[in-house]
């Protein structure tokens, strides 16, 4: 279904309670390094625009399990508008990868207009996305937010995040306001996610401190879970 476009990854995910992933950041930070552009507090805002199609595929697609999907978003850090990230996030089964290009604030506003134009000089992602949004009725859903504690390691290309405090929120318009969004959280209280990506293989020592006897692997969403219980109580399911 996808072309081969690069390497793609394992990710495994978890669900844990935060009394446990507490731990479990004290035992990697003492093995593995932060990544390098993680601020002095440890961690960062993560806000993500994902849009859909006029018919939710890409909802629909995680529902039903289909082994082969996408999801399309536009990612800011920490409120700042310096630098705006399109990705297209791509699922084969149990391997994920990931294609991103930089946008600028005038791309930005045109495609929230629907005024962006394919270009001969545009980055091939963003013309892509554009070909979609013209032919599949693409169109911003729902933001996702969140806290992310990232630790990388270069053995097995391994990047350990932890997020807290995942929401979501219908505000679509508003990703670069710099203001609180209303939001819901997408997990039970006292839980937050810890994502586990790596190439190959993973560490025995990384694979060790991050894994005990109580743990689980999901197939947690977070997309998924922000459609079906969006902030304004209109389940998209």
């Amino acid at each position: 279904m996808f072309e081969e476009l690069t390497r793609f990854r394992h990710e495994h995910k978890y669900i844990e309670p935060e009394i446990n992933l507490i731990a479990t950041e004290k035992r990697l930070a003492a093995i593995m390094k932060k990544d390098p552009h993680t601020p002095e507090s440890g961690s960062y805002n993560v806000r993500s625009l994902y849009f859909d199609d006029h018919e939710s595929r890409y909802l629909y697609d995680n529902i039903d399990g289909v082994g082969e999907r996408q999801k399309w978003r536009i990612r800011v850090y920490n409120g700042s508008s310096d630098h705006i990230s399109l990705e297209r996030k791509i699922r084969k089964y149990d391997l994920i990868t990931k294609q991103s290009c930089a946008i600028d604030i005038d791309t930005f506003n045109s495609i929230m207009a629907k005024t962006v134009k394919f270009e001969p000089d545009n980055q091939p992602l963003l013309n892509m996305f554009i070909k979609e949004m013209k032919t599949q009725a693409l169109h911003p859903v729902v933001i996702i937010e969140y806290e992310r504690t990232p630790f990388v390691c270069r053995e097995g290309n391994t990047r350990v995040t932890i997020d807290r405090n995942i929401r979501s929120s219908s505000e679509v318009g508003s990703l670069l306001s710099g203001k609180p969004l209303n939001t819901r959280s997408v997990l039970q209280k006292g839980q937050s996610l810890m994502e586990v990506k790596y190439d190959s293989f993973l560490p025995d020592h990384i694979r060790d401190t991050i894994e005990h006897g109580r743990m689980r692997r999901e197939t947690f969403s977070k997309y998924y879970l922000a459609r079906k219980f969006p902030y304004d109580g209109n389940r998209a399911i």
